[in-house]
């Protein structure tokens, strides 16, 4: 397993991207808590909406994990991405208090899905990473707005 040390100068860029890129999309969850705290609720639908867009995003991502894992743990993920992302569209149809709650939840069960995947030596060391990383903010945010909604 690599880490961002073990990387070459060509794949650094990526490994930047990657962590940029999901650094951005944790601003729709932060400025949805923030507007949860300054009790607007102007923007909590459309949050919700993309919280399970995103959580359908990391299933995905667990969909091309299954197929490059031994076929147990494959059948295991596709199981779990099907019914995570299925959870994820409920998320978006409850009140935006059980609604966040539940994705906060999905958001948890999926980087316990990455641990996993980082041990079975499926994802590398910085993508177990940035995957802790960005969890806590998208499930804190996510925890913030149900419980103030």
């Amino acid at each position: 397993m690599s880490d961002a040390r073990t990387l070459s100068p060509a794949q650094r860029p990526a490994l930047l991207a990657a962590w940029l890129l999901a650094g951005a999309g944790t601003l729709p969850f932060l400025a949805g808590a923030a507007d949860a705290m300054l009790r607007h609720g102007e923007w909590l639908g459309a949050v919700q909406i993309y919280g399970a867009v995103i959580a359908s995003f990391v299933c995905g991502i667990h969909w091309g994990a299954a197929l490059f894992a031994a076929e147990g743990l494959a059948l295991r993920l596709f199981l779990m991405s099907n019914i995570t992302a299925l959870l994820g569209w409920v998320a978006a149809l409850l009140p935006v208090g059980p609604g966040f709650l539940l994705l906060a939840v999905l958001f948890a069960a999926l980087l316990l899905v990455d641990r996993h995947l980082w041990r079975a030596g499926l994802w590398p060391l910085w993508f177990w990473r940035l995957r802790c990383v960005i969890t806590a903010v998208v499930a804190g945010a996510c925890l913030l707005i149900g419980a103030v909604a």
